[in-house]
């Protein structure tokens, strides 16, 4: 068995965000020894930053030396669900490729490591803080389940992942857009 540990853990001293937060968007897993990111949602195939960037008007792109100052000017956090997966030896090459699919990471098979307490001890010291969730529908998995119903969130944003599927005809990201914008309530 090996286990993986969220890249952020070690690599960014923002893993868990330490400025004041009202916008808390919670993911699944981002593995050490996969694409590297600068901060959550950072991989091409994600449209988190750019809708965000729509809604709170200025460009917030964890590339941009800039970035921490905008997330702590509008007050908004990110964290994941998951910190830490064990799993047998021959899935690290599905956990860590390419596409981060959780059906790779939430099923029977692999052993997670929850950031319950962390997401908990967040709305503790933020108290105005919405908790959006970014997984989609999630999981039918029962652990998972129980683990999240731990967390208050107060709206399930549809995926920002390019893999996410929208009515047929639609644009992805105008559709995406109207729904964080409801959600967000700005």
């Amino acid at each position: 068995m090996a286990t993986i540990q969220h890249q952020l853990i070690k690599t960014n001293q923002h893993y868990i965000p330490s400025w004041d937060i009202n916008y808390l968007l919670v993911g699944t897993f981002n593995p050490s020894g996969g694409e590297h990111v600068n901060y959550y949602y950072g991989r091409k195939t994600n449209m988190t930053w750019k809708l965000i960037s729509t809604i709170f008007g200025e460009e917030i792109n964890p590339n941009n030396s800039n970035f921490i100052g905008l997330l702590k000017k509008h007050k908004i956090g990110c964290i994941d669900l998951i910190s830490s997966v064990t799993c047998d030896e021959a899935k690290i090459p599905q956990i860590i490729g390419n596409g981060y699919s959780d059906s790779k990471i939430i099923n029977k098979k692999a052993q997670r490591e929850y950031n319950t307490s962390n997401i908990n001890q967040l709305t503790k010291s933020n108290p105005n803080l919405k908790i959006f969730s970014t997984w989609g529908k999630g999981s039918n998995l029962k652990e998972w389940r129980l683990e999240v119903e731990k967390i208050k969130i107060n709206s399930k944003l549809l995926s920002p992942s390019m893999a996410a599927r929208v009515p047929k005809g639609v644009n992805k990201f105008e559709y995406l857009l109207r729904d964080w914008q409801v959600n967000f309530n700005l």
